[in-house]
């Protein structure tokens, strides 16, 4: 079931994930392997931005 969130939330949830996934990696994997993850999150970030923008311009539901 899809719920409609505020754009606040949608962008905190996102970046939970993209942080998640960046600390577990260093964590579990060795530096090559976690290396790459890191760089993906970085790029989904500058990438998110203007999405991001967006949803906190007027206060938008991401659903």
């Amino acid at each position: 079931m899809i719920i409609a969130v505020p754009g606040w939330a949608t962008i905190l949830l996102v970046l939970l994930q993209l942080a998640a996934a960046v600390i577990s990696s260093w964590l579990a994997w060795p530096a090559w392997a976690a290396g790459p993850v890191t760089v993906l999150a970085a790029a989904a970030v500058v990438t998110e931005r203007r999405r991001w923008r967006w949803l906190l311009s007027t206060g938008h539901l991401a659903g």
